[in-house]
């Protein structure tokens, strides 16, 4: 037909029509697509710290409850947040005033519609809880009815919080009194105090609260929480009321998972035992446990290839913490035996249960609560079809096959290994057992001919059994134990647990079977390097042999003489302690005659020589073993150097002697060590003091040289005019044990007391030198350089002897198992007015503390040196005891192990002091007056 050009010109204006039709629904359709998506708009939120609601991190990352909503909100309304941290109290102030948009967390009040307004739903509600004072056995979670005729504390001003309770009260049938307080009725803003005080049953407070020192009864839902928004913001208000709409449409348990996440401490009631099981578990003595020993995951301890102590022992150990029922092992072979154990009466529960209450009862066991959930799994040889007839299952002694796995025989082994290596060789055609046992097994190289079935895969409850008749209160101990292990705890025992159950130890047999070419080639590389190294040994062999054995000769002579020189200085001051204080006590007798005094002076001199010279001894065998060492502290020079002179100036009276004491610092405030400073200048000066004759001259000079970069530079000179050192002995009179000059001068010391100078001179960083000139005198110097410190204001008043009275009426343990030394030391401390108690061991000084309640002993005086228990065994049980004040009363060490070591060990096993025997008496009373 042919088409006119009339006809065409029609068809031509429809199809512009439509063209045009069609290009303006496509701009409608753009215009309306982009009206649907929300223009990005900047919400300022006042975030506060609330835990669990609204947290920030110390990487700036907002989280909590709050966070979430908002993160799910923005979805909908394409909102970005400013988050506005700082204060709660300014925050809210600011919000009120309308410079943020939107405040997360907040609870309902009509009071405060006045300053800010609420949407139309909430974001969950928090949980209110009523507890209890933990003695408090007449009420009990389980029998609600308990609460009847209670009376329950609340704050006046929750009114949604009581409401709640009020509806818990009735839907549960409860009658109670409810007790109002005011904000003036709190004491760090809690009601706590009413509640221990007996003033009140129960009190309402929330899930967050820490109440760990009460009982929770029961729990409900409290008050909701709101996302409230400025006044006046009307549109942000109806996009949040659409988005939490949506929200609450599409998940409606949003709210509560969310809740869960950010307060999975939250409590609905907690373990509480009755009297029947504190007395159980008082007389109950240990659990015996079966066990089946390195069986992964269940048990681990010891196992050769886990780090791990496995899901039993740490279950246990939670219920044992939470209970105070212990639990020993008693280990089996297989879970056979195990289960035999328990039956026969050797053991009291068996560690784990794998099958259902069923398979429990007919083998005469009863079942606690499942702990855990483990998965089963079925592995079939490769050449037979699983699920099919005529099977043959392999499963593992003890086990029950379920109803839902078929087999037309079954056959038992002692062990997953052997029933896998079984359906491997194809004497059974598939096994049933536990998932993780048998991958362990699977990832052996050497199995080669079987499958896991991956459509099968059921779990099993496992739990602890007993034999029944059950024991009630063990079962049930051990129920309320397993309740109390939270979600948390129990996901973290079998994360630690599982984490190692991919290792599998590959044996030599299974890596020739799995690679025969690769462990040839590795075998012959292993034995070519073997006889490299024979060789290389071969030819050293005698060298190090030698050089062995002199190393071990020369380490046990040093310990040997280390651990002499120990003993002895620990034997020797032991009975010098007891002449030192008898020496002592007999000088406090009234009536002595002046020749007897005079005895005593010379014994007491002569006791204080053989300690100087044990001193020096020790001194010189450190410096040997190079286990001196120098400390580094500030102290005044000018202070050491005028007790220096004070000590030396009584010395050169008494010997008639001349003495210059003559300095020149600029700085007096040093850090170094004072005690090593002040026994090389004493040394010196008592040298200098025995070789100068009457009417001669001593003089002490100390000059500051110099001060750079904050260091002084000293140079200290002890000269004398003495008879003077020759030149060729100049050298020698730094060896060990030498000594010149007369013989009365030499029988006054030991010839150690140069050379330990020496070697502290050089341990500070000097030289110790000496200038002499026969028949003129001796100069013996040194110049150290020595950081100088700040000067500090002295201000200190002079301490005022400690009166009797500050002693009379305090008790002192004393721990001595020497009788002399302890009658010494008990009889010091009667003169005070102290009265005191002696153990004759650690162990009777433990038992005589505990036996005691807290403030009976006001200090403890602990040797270290006794049989049974130690002093820093008994120190250390004492410190770690719960009972009668064990980590505050004072413990001072009083012994004759004097080394620094010693004194470490007492401060690290909580001694508070340390006494050194002999015992100086006044020192003594000076450390008892700190404590005391």
């Amino acid at each position: 037909m042919r088409i006119t050009k009339k006809t065409k010109t029609i068809i031509t204006f429809f199809l512009l029509l439509l063209i045009l039709l069609g290009s303006v629904q496509r701009n409608t359709l753009s215009v309306q697509a982009e009206a649907a998506v929300p223009e990005k708009k900047v919400i300022k939120v006042a975030f506060p710290y609330i835990k669990g609601l609204s947290e920030t991190d110390e990487k700036g990352n907002h989280q909590g409850l709050v966070v979430d909503y908002l993160n799910e909100i923005a979805k909908y309304t394409n909102w970005e947040y400013e988050y506005i941290t700082g204060e709660s109290e300014a925050l809210i102030t600011d919000f009120m005033n309308g410079e943020y948009d939107l405040l997360g967390g907040t609870f309902y009040s009509p009071d405060l519609e006045t300053y800010f307004s609420y949407p139309d739903y909430t974001m969950g509600s928090n949980r209110a809880v009523l507890f209890c004072r933990k003695d408090n056995l007449d009420l009990r979670t389980y029998d609600l009815s308990t609460l009847n005729g209670k009376t329950i504390g609340v704050y006046e001003k929750a009114d949604e919080k009581i409401r709640r309770l009020q509806e818990f009260l009735n839907f549960n049938g409860l009658e109670c009194q409810l007790k109002y307080y005011k904000q003036k009725d709190m004491m760090n803003d809690t009601l706590y105090h009413h509640l221990e005080n007996g003033e009140v049953d129960l009190l309402l407070g929330n899930d967050l609260e820490d109440i760990q020192n009460f009982r929770v009864i029961a729990t409900f839902e409290a008050q909701p929480y709101y996302i409230s928004v400025a006044h006046g913001e009307q549109e942000i208000m109806d996009e949040l009321n659409m988005a939490l709409r949506h929200i609450l449409e599409g998940d409606p348990d949003f709210a509560e998972k969310h809740y869960a996440l950010h307060f999975p401490e939250q409590r609905t009631a907690d373990i509480q035992y009755d009297p029947e099981e504190v007395e159980y578990i008082k007389n109950a003595g240990k659990i015996r446990v079966a066990a089946v020993k390195d069986w992964h995951p269940y048990f681990c301890i010891d196992g050769d290839k886990q780090h791990h102590n496995g899901i039993i022992p740490d279950v246990l150990d939670e219920i044992s913490e939470s209970s105070g029922l212990e639990f020993t092992y008693c280990f089996a072979d297989t879970y056979t035996d195990a289960i035999q154990m328990v039956q026969e009466g050797n053991a009291d529960i068996l560690g784990w249960f794998l099958d259902a209450e069923d398979a429990a009862r007919e083998q005469g066991l009863a079942l606690t609560k499942p702990f855990i959930s483990m998965n089963n799994m079925i592995v079939k040889n490769n050449s037979v079809s699983y699920p099919s007839g005529n099977l043959t299952g392999a499963v593992l002694e003890g086990r029950v096959l379920p109803d839902d796995v078929q087999a037309e025989n079954m056959v038992y082994y002692a062990t997953t290994e052997a029933s896998v290596k079984a359906v491997n060789q194809g004497e059974a055609d598939f096994v049933y057992g536990l998932a993780t046992s048998l991958e362990t097994e699977l990832q052996k190289p050497s199995y080669r001919n079987i499958t896991p079935v991956t459509f099968y895969n059921t779990s099993t409850p496992v739990s602890f059994a007993m034999v029944r008749p059950v024991d009630p209160e063990l079962l049930s101990i051990l129920n309320k134990g397993i309740s109390d292990i939270q979600e948390e705890e129990m996901d973290a025992i079998t994360g630690r647990n599982f984490v190692s159950g991919s290792y599998v130890p590959v044996t030599l047999k299974e890596l020739i079977y799995e690679n025969p070419m690769a462990a040839v080639l590795i075998v012959a590389a292993f034995l070519l390097l073997i006889l490299l190294i024979v060789v290389l040994i071969a030819r050293s062999r005698v060298k190090s042999t030698v050089l062995q054995a002199e190393l071990r000769r020369a380490e046990a002579e040093s310990k040997a003489k280390g651990d002499f020189l120990s003993r002895m200085s620990h034997e020797i001051r032991t009975p010098m302690n007891a002449i030192a204080g008898l020496v002592d006590l007999t000088c406090m007798k009234e009536g002595l005659s002046g020749e007897v005094k005079g005895n005593l002076e010379k014994i007491r001199s002569s006791t204080k020589y053989l300690l100087a010279l044990l001193n020096d001894i020790l001194d010189m065998s450190r410096l040997d073993g190079g286990m001196l060492t120098i400390a580094s502290e500030p102290f005044s020079l000018e202070h050491l150097l005028s007790e220096a002179e004070e000590m030396t100036r009584i010395q050169t009276q008494q010997k008639n002697q001349e003495f210059i004491f003559q300095t020149d610092i600029t700085h007096s405030r040093v850090t170094g060590d004072p005690i090593r400073l002040r026994q090389v200048l004493t040394n010196l000066l008592s040298n200098a003091g025995k070789f100068t004759p009457p009417r001669g001259s001593i003089t002490l000079k100390v000059k500051e040289e110099a001060f750079e970069n904050g260091r002084a530079v000293y140079r200290f000179s002890v000269t004398d005019t003495g008879d003077g050192i020759a030149p060729e002995f100049q050298k020698q009179i730094f060896g060990v044990f030498e000594q010149l000059g007369t013989s009365s001068s030499k029988s006054e010391g030991t010839g150690l007391g140069l050379p330990i100078s020496q070697n502290i001179v050089k341990l500070m960083g000097g030289e110790l030198e000496v200038n002499s000139t026969p028949k003129k005198g001796t100069e013996f110097f040194f110049t150290l350089s020595l950081p100088v410190e700040a000067p500090e204001e002295t201000n200190n008043p002079q301490k005022e002897p400690v009166s009797q009275e500050a002693f009379r009426g305090k008790r002192i343990l004393l721990a001595e198992d020497n009788d002399l030394n302890a009658e010494i030391a008990e009889e010091l401390l009667k003169m005070k007015g102290i009265r005191s108690e002696r153990a004759c061991d650690g162990q009777e000084a433990v038992f005589m503390f505990e036996s005691h309640s807290a403030g009976y002993y006001d200090l403890i005086l602990m040797d270290l040196q006794m049989p049974v228990k130690n002093g820093l065994e008994a120190a250390r049980e004492i410190r770690s005891s719960p009972l009668s004040g064990g980590s505050t009363v004072p413990i001072l060490a009083m012994t004759a192990n004097t080394f620094q070591e010693d004194m470490d060990a007492a401060a690290k096993a909580g001694m508070n002091g340390f006494i050194t025997k002999p015992v100086d008496s006044n020192y003594m009373y000076e450390i008892l007056s700190e404590y005391l």
